[in-house]
């Protein structure tokens, strides 16, 4: 290489690492587990409302408690849903960068020189972590969404109405409920907002790699390789 290239960030081509290659096999069932637990959640809301409706229709109060479950429940799916859907693009914009990856690669290759990359930058090192760790907040807060919408399911409505009838593991379920639902929504976005952190990180990648790439082209071209000859179809994997 010439010394127009920034040697430090530059290194021979070595494939894809752990992330990439969880990121090649996982992006789609991702995106289509994401799309299809949101389509599951709005279900849920759906049989919620009916619940509901059926109540104050002056149907049994069995269904006000149904429905207060079922409510919980479907944020708990939702939120769910939304994580894997950005856990999905999160991996398919990695896939891009693999993408752009084995095309400098393959343009390296057919002009006679040394294939060389982009040194992971501190972006593409950090990537999956955050990618991870929003995933596991959206995952805890399901649990948690879980755990509430069993508490409220156990109250009988009936005796609460009733007042005299109340046990107190009624009125302590209900509590923990109406806690639960007061910062739930915050955790489960908090756990979205640490997954569009995972977005930029490789959109900041995905600019990082081209500004390197065009940097090997011009040296490419300094040192007489790339003419004004048409190059051989490049084949990326």
């Amino acid at each position: 290489m010439s010394t127009n290239t920034n040697i430090e960030r530059a290194v021979r081509y070595t494939g894809d690492d752990w992330a990439q290659s969880m990121s090649r096999r996982l992006a789609i069932p991702m995106l289509v587990m994401g799309v299809m637990t949101v389509a599951g959640a709005l279900a849920v809301g759906a049989v919620a409302g009916v619940n509901f409706g059926d109540f104050f229709g002056g149907s049994a109060a069995a269904d006000l408690g149904r429905g207060e479950a079922l409510v919980q429940l479907s944020g708990a799916i939702a939120f769910l849903g939304m994580g894997l859907i950005l856990a999905g693009v999160v991996m398919s914009l990695v896939n891009i960068v693999r993408t752009l990856r084995d095309a400098g690669r393959g343009v390296q290759q057919a002009v006679g020189a040394d294939a060389y990359q982009l040194a992971k930058p501190w972006s593409g090192r950090f990537t999956p972590w955050v990618m991870i760790m929003g995933l596991m907040i959206e995952m805890a807060a399901f649990g948690l969404g879980i755990f509430a919408a069993t508490s409220i399911g156990g109250v009988d409505p009936a005796a609460i109405a009733n007042g005299a009838n109340a046990r107190s593991g009624d009125l302590a379920d209900i509590g923990v409920t109406r806690a639960f639902s007061a910062w739930l929504p915050g955790l489960r976005l908090f756990g979205i907002a640490v997954l569009l952190v995972g977005v930029i990180l490789v959109l900041t990648t995905i600019r990082s790699v081209l500004r390197f790439q065009a940097q090997r082209v011009d040296e490419l071209a300094a040192d007489g390789r790339v003419t004004e000859q048409p190059l051989a179809p490049v084949a990326v994997s």
